[in-house]
């Protein structure tokens, strides 16, 4: 196999620039250079990638490489895939391998049906928060999320990072996302009648996570007295540059001209008073980071946090609403998208009987010390990390997907008009 380190910047480009888990699409690369080996054992190695760009700045991504002439990317090589996993400490030779198929951060393959291999592809310094989170959950035996089996770490240098983790397969009838919009069709309460198990599920994740009063990473902290004040400033520039730059379309003219309404709504929110205890949460919650098992009921998976944010934002302690608005706002994107992907409508009340559910079995099993004291206080909190979530979306869509950007309109529209 070829020395990694002599790979040119065009060829190290050329491996990465169009890969799906390459983060800085549209960007301009000025160079890319091998700067570490963790692993390399004949048959293929894992190499750090310095990713340089024209405004100074770099990434770091891992590249599984293979090949005598032309370097190639091999993560998906049984044989490849299956050194990886035991170097994670899960021997797998021999394993049927399967690619995952549905990530883009990362890349995952299934090995005999029974293991997951997880590969990092954006590498920062610092402790891997998806590997932590599921040590947490596992010491405070929570059942409703994969068993961490394995992991293969480095040192450095150039980063001491994680490069892999292997997981227990989940047996699923599939994620929330798709089970919701295929029962749309023929079985709308599907997700209404879960929904209160999600509520009760997602309250127990948050009470695992919150459980280690030892650990500085995890012990639950008293926000301080400007984290509100804070958090609406951050919205409110959000909602200035967004809008800055929304594109003339038919579709964005409801909300276009309301960003003052918007941030009048910031502020109003903001002011709920007392937000409950900080702790360290999922993160990127969604009907997408949930699985519905043959035993009827529901596993997170995906433990990363938003992979657009730094590694030091996504280990930071937050308030455990921020997850139940990223569910929120899911529920009204799988009725939004199966009108948009299947003509089909969702019935009508459909999307705030899931809310109302799943709020409602949150509450029942939460720890009230990580909410506002009031359900106002709490309803208002909510209504604040909507409105972000809503405002990112709309960013997105704008820019991504100008067809779904009316998604996030209704959106905002709703919440101006039945926030009180």
């Amino acid at each position: 196999m070829r020395d990694p380190t002599t790979l040119s910047s065009d060829e190290l480009i050329a491996l990465i620039a169009d890969a799906r888990w390459f983060a800085a699409k549209g960007r301009t690369l000025e160079n890319a250079e091998v700067v570490g080996v963790p692993v390399e054992d004949g048959l293929f190695a894992l190499a750090i990638v310095e990713v340089r760009f024209a405004a100074g700045t770099h990434e770091h991504y891992l590249v599984a490489l293979g090949g005598e002439d032309e370097p190639a990317e091999v993560f998906e090589r049984a044989e490849v895939a299956t050194r990886i996993a035991a170097l994670a400490g899960v021997p797998a030779e021999g394993a049927r391998v399967r690619p995952l198929g549905v990530e883009q951060s990362n890349s995952s393959v299934v090995l005999d049906e029974l293991h997951v291999l997880k590969l990092y592809r954006r590498l920062e310094a610092g402790p891997n928060p998806e590997l932590e989170l599921l040590r947490a959950l596992a010491a405070r035996r929570f059942g409703n999320a994969p068993r961490l089996e394995g992991a293969l770490e480095t040192e450095g240098p150039p980063l001491e990072t994680a490069l892999a983790a292997v997981t227990a397969l989940v047996p699923s009838l599939g994620g929330g996302w798709e089970l919701t919009l295929d029962s749309f069709s023929d079985d709308p309460s599907w997700l209404p009648d879960r929904a209160w198990r999600l509520g009760e599920v997602t309250a127990a994740l948050h009470s695992a996570l919150a459980a280690n009063d030892s650990d500085s990473a995890f012990a639950p902290e008293e926000p301080s007295g400007e984290s509100l004040g804070l958090l609406a400033a951050a919205i409110d520039e959000e909602i200035a540059s967004t809008f800055a730059s929304l594109p003339e379309d038919d579709a964005l003219g409801a909300v276009a001209h309301r960003a003052e309404d918007l941030r009048d709504l910031v502020q109003e929110l903001a002011a709920a008073g007392a937000a409950g205890l900080a702790i360290r949460t999922h993160g990127d919650y969604h009907l997408g980071q949930v699985l519905w098992t043959p035993a009827g009921d529901w596993v997170v998976i995906d433990f990363e946090g938003e992979p657009a944010r730094s590694l030091p934002e996504r280990r930071r302690k937050r308030s455990p609403l921020r997850d139940l608005a990223g569910m929120t706002r899911s529920f009204a994107y799988a009725a939004d998208a199966s009108v948009l992907q299947n003509a089909v409508e969702p019935p009508e009340g459909w999307l705030e009987r899931c809310r109302g559910t799943f709020i409602d079995g949150y509450l029942s099993a939460a720890d009230e010390r990580f909410l506002p004291p009031s359900r106002s206080g709490f309803d208002r909190l909510l209504a604040l990390f909507e409105l972000e979530k809503l405002v990112y979306e709309l960013r997105y869509e704008a820019r991504n997907r100008p067809g779904w950007a009316s998604i996030p309109v209704v959106g905002l529209l709703r919440l101006l008009e039945t926030t009180p």
